[in-house]
């Protein structure tokens, strides 16, 4: 019996993209090999590269200006990557404090350009998202889109005069976006769209500068991947194949504006108990809390303990809190059933305390 996986990634997925893939890694479609076995420059890999493309532009609405790269190193290459491609060393970037992957990010591209907070909601333990008007002359605006373990999310993007780039690592093709804001979005598969080991980033080829003085190493460069399809190197071939089932898997349900009203419907569940029982307590404000990770707690950590051994003893795993925030946290990626959070729902109304 599978039991209800709220782990924050990786995460979840439905079972028929496991069983299509764990049928693939053994005899892809009665070739005799699998799936990892293929070479990437094959037609059969190629064309399967071609599909999950063509996949994301559809969900998402992308016209030719964007490119689809899918390139290994996770999202926290990115936060390197993207300045690196995007700005001249003197230049600015704003970013919003709105927690552990803001901090993440600040950090990485200070490396590389002048890089500074426009805001933070550092003071009140990252229960809310900083709002923003004025990006103080930089030359891009970087927003984490949902703090996996903050338990916060965007549900409105800044409006601002200049491109957003996006860690979208824990809601990717969780809803629609108005993409004309973004600049570069970028995403590992692990919570959303795949398994680990695949970073698929988005690029508005109309943001990279024609020019620049910058050095940037060959494998580092936007333009080289744009250029050979992603296929300058090797990439992790069974991880793009998986990440391509569950693009299927999304469109087949109705594409990203089924994703949100799934979300909503799972949130809507979750939020409810927390708010309605006397002893558990949301951590974050109520306009922007996360609709994929429900981050919560009890009256004690003695209390947490109670919970987690309660839950754990009724088939829930990876439910507990990040060890920075403590409590717990649900984690609701497209991969999540409602049935599971439906379940999750009932033990907490009848906590044996």
């Amino acid at each position: 019996m599978r039991k209800h996986n709220f782990f924050p990634g990786p995460a979840t997925l439905p079972f028929e993209v496991i069983q299509e893939a764990a049928a693939g890694l053994v005899d892809y479609h009665g070739m005799g090999v699998s799936i990892a076995e293929i070479s990437h420059r094959s037609p059969i890999f190629t064309d399967l590269l071609d599909e999950a493309n063509a996949l994301v532009k559809k969900l998402y609405g992308l016209s030719d200006e964007w490119a689809v790269l899918w390139l290994p190193g996770g999202a926290s290459s990115q936060l390197t990557v993207a300045p690196m491609n995007l700005t001249e060393p003197s230049d600015k970037i704003a970013f919003v404090d709105t927690g552990f992957w803001a901090d993440r990010a600040i950090e990485a591209a200070s490396n590389e350009a002048n890089a500074f907070y426009l805001a933070s909601s550092k003071d009140t333990n990252h229960d809310r998202i900083p709002k923003i008007t004025d990006v103080q002359g930089a030359r891009y605006l970087h927003v984490v889109s949902n703090e996996t373990i903050d338990g916060t999310q965007y549900h409105q993007f800044p409006e601002v005069d200049v491109p957003l780039v996006a860690d979208m690592t824990s809601d990717f093709h969780s809803r629609p976006l108005p993409m004309e804001k973004f600049g570069v979005i970028f995403a590992s598969a692990q919570k959303n769209f795949g398994i680990a080991g695949i970073t698929c980033v988005l690029v508005n080829k109309n943001v990279l500068p024609d020019k620049s003085s910058r050095k940037i190493p060959k494998i580092f460069d936007y333009h080289t991947h744009i250029a050979e399809n992603s296929l300058y190197h090797t990439i992790p071939t069974y991880p793009v194949y998986v990440a391509l089932l569950m693009l299927r898997y999304i469109d087949k349900q109705g594409g990203l504006a089924e994703m949100q009203r799934l979300s909503q419907v799972k949130s809507s569940l979750i939020y409810s108990e927390i708010d309605r029982n006397p002893l558990l307590q949301g951590i974050v404000v109520t306009e922007d809390r996360s609709v994929m990770n429900a981050c919560f707690k009890s009256q004690s950590l003695e209390m947490d303990q109670q919970i987690l051994r309660f839950l754990e003893q009724n088939d829930i795993v990876g439910i507990k809190g990040f060890p920075t925030k403590g409590g717990f946290r649900a984690s609701i990626y497209n991969g999540q059933s409602v049935e599971s959070v439906a379940h999750l729902v009932e033990l907490l109304q009848n906590l044996p305390l």
